[in-house]
């Protein structure tokens, strides 16, 4: 009888843990966008990792520069960054947080940037600096992040407010599907140079 009881109290000791850690592992849809959030305008490796095949957080893991212009172009985009989580609707294995998102205003980055690299390319079309590929490419680099830095140094005057999905991802989390349209409303408009 004692070892009847003993394995019944074995049993609900079993029972009440994983229900501890199931609920203590379920989270809610603004905690997961609220974490993701943060890893993104910390830099976090992990996060940028998750979401390489976004455009923008690819363009900023790849970008063929140095590792201080690399770090200068994301302090730049997200210095001016905040936000505040206004609505959550979830449903089953999806939802969609609301987030009202402030930040600097990109959205004429890359025309400034197009007028600015044609005009040093049309300046110096007769130097090494324009026939060689490296060079060129470091300078347009160059070019790009001293119009995002120049944009950053403004008041932050880009308001909008991003919706963004997620799905159950089965482990009592939510997984954010990340397109380039949320990315771009996140970093106030930023267009990136074209690659092709």
């Amino acid at each position: 009888m004692g070892g009847i009881i003993n394995t019944i109290v074995s049993v609900l000791i079993a029972m009440f843990i994983s229900g501890s850690a199931t609920s203590m592992a379920e989270i809610a849809p603004t905690e997961a966008a609220e974490a993701f959030l943060q890893n993104l305008s910390a830099d976090d490796a992990q996060t940028d990792m998750m979401y390489m095949d976004n455009k923008y957080i690819n363009f900023f893991e790849n970008i063929k520069g140095t590792d201080e212009e690399m770090e200068k172009l994301e302090d730049a985009v997200f210095r001016n960054f905040s936000y505040e989580i206004t609505d959550e609707r979830a449903r089953g294995d999806v939802a969609v947080v609301k987030v009202a998102v402030n930040n600097c205003d990109f959205s004429g980055i890359l025309d400034d940037y197009e007028k600015a690299s044609y005009k040093y390319v049309t300046e110096n079309l007769y130097s090494d600096t324009v026939t060689d590929k490296k060079k060129l490419n470091k300078k347009c680099l160059d070019i790009y992040l001293n119009q995002i830095e120049k944009a950053a140094e403004e008041k932050p005057s880009y308001e909008a407010d991003v919706f963004i999905p997620m799905e159950a991802d089965g482990y009592g989390g939510w997984r954010i599907l990340l397109n380039d349209e949320v990315m771009q409303s996140i970093v106030g408009e930023l267009e990136i140079p074209s690659v092709e």
